[in-house]
């Protein structure tokens, strides 16, 4: 028993010296031209998203050595190589991928020095690219379903859904496409925090569009649009739009002179010279009867009657029904009176006044009280409203005010 136990203890010390002497062998295989070296590796790989291509970053190693950077992906079927230019730890380098398909890689990164060694490998895994899946997945901001819009004379608000602020997807902006008053495209941009945006030159009743962009993640470097646009309500007014399109439309007129007698001038109203008859040819059209009227009379009230004198005022009205009321102050006399509605920017003259777009005669028997004028336009029009107005001698004409409603 003694002996097959020290049999036993010897071929154990064999073993183990056998073993010592092929690791040894090993050993000087991989030492055979000296010490092994290994470049230095990067530091903090990251990436930032893209349409079809990813950012690498990574501070550079301290390695002085170091000549090139060599990138793998695709199981190592595709790669790219890099200089390096910097050794500098706090240093970025930034390597853009192109060219890839959406889903998910993973990259390995190599240091390579000037002898052609190379460093262990460093992974960036689970590297998501965006592409055309994602784009079909984001959508436009919502319009505000309740009140759309808020039309003020001079601007039109639209209303959008607050944003909801998403740690993933963020929204960079909205841009809106729309038609000026002048008749060309323009566009402009809601940012993420706000839920309004102001139009100055909007022409109402005209297309208005809108796309949002996003980023797929904080930092990302391309941004993603929706790929169809969405259609606003169509922005139109209703009821009362006096406001909208009629300068000093009256309930009182105001006057455009720094005179402080009866006689004046109109404010915003074009006047022809016949109607300027009083004062020594200071004033007229304007009076300050009734708190402010449009005042046609004949000169100093007992002398000449006005020939073919004209008030008016031309306006730019969208497509639509439309009705002009307007309210008379006070008559006397003999009088030739026409309120009118033209295309244009003028009125006729009272012995031609043909066929406008809408017109009331009247003459000292029927020219008191309101008068409504409706007219229609099928597109966007440059309208002249006003009267065209001949009186005798002893006469005088006034209107108080006059209201624009959209039927």
């Amino acid at each position: 028993m003694k002996i097959k136990l020290q049999y036993l203890l010897w071929l154990l010390l064999i073993a183990a010296v056998t073993g010592c002497s092929k690791k040894n062998e090993n050993y000087k295989l991989l030492t055979a031209g000296g010490e092994i070296y290994y470049p230095g590796v990067i530091f903090k790989p990251s990436h930032k998203a893209g349409n079809l291509r990813t950012m690498l970053l990574w501070n550079p190693s301290p390695d002085p050595k170091i000549k090139n950077y060599r990138v793998f992906w695709n199981n190592k079927q595709d790669s790219v190589i890099i200089d390096a230019t910097s050794h500098d730890p706090a240093d970025t380098v930034k390597v853009l991928i192109p060219d890839l398909k959406e889903g998910t890689y993973n990259f390995t990164i190599y240091s390579i020095n000037t002898n052609g060694n190379i460093s262990i490998p460093v992974s960036l895994n689970g590297v998501r690219v965006y592409g055309p899946i994602y784009q079909s997945g984001i959508f436009n901001r919502g319009y505000n379903a309740d009140k759309p819009y808020t039309v003020k004379p001079g601007s039109v608000q639209l209303n959008f859904n607050q944003i909801k602020v998403d740690s993933v997807t963020i929204n960079t902006r909205t841009v809106i496409k729309y038609i000026t008053t002048a008749g060309s495209t323009q566009t402009i941009s809601l940012k993420p925090s706000d839920s309004t945006v102001v139009v100055n030159d909007l022409q109402l009743g005209t297309p208005v569009t809108y796309q949002s962009s996003y980023l797929p993640f904080k930092g990302a470097i391309d941004e993603f649009t929706v790929q169809t646009p969405t259609t606003f309500p169509t922005i139109k007014l209703e009821g009362e739009v006096t406001g909208f399109f009629i300068k000093n439309p009256g309930y009182p007129f105001y006057r455009s002179d720094n005179g402080t007698g009866k006689w004046g001038l109109p404010k915003d109203w074009q006047y022809n010279r016949n109607v300027v008859n009083q004062d020594g040819g200071k004033g007229g059209g304007w009076s300050t009867d009734n708190g402010g009227v449009i005042h046609f009379e004949s000169k100093d009230y007992s002398g000449d009657g006005i020939t073919n004198g004209k008030v008016y005022q031309t306006i730019s009205l969208p497509a639509g029904r439309y009705a002009l009321e307007i309210e008379t102050a006070g008559n006397g006399g003999t009088i030739n009176a026409n309120e009118i509605v033209a295309l244009g920017e003028s009125l006729p003259d009272i012995d031609n006044i043909g066929t406008p777009l809408a017109l009331y005669h009247g003459d000292q028997n029927s020219i008191g009280y309101s008068h409504t004028l409706n007219f229609t336009l099928s597109q966007s029009s440059t309208v002249t409203i006003g009267w065209v107005v001949s009186t005798g001698s002893y006469t005088y004409l006034q209107f108080k005010g006059m209201k624009l409603r959209i039927l």
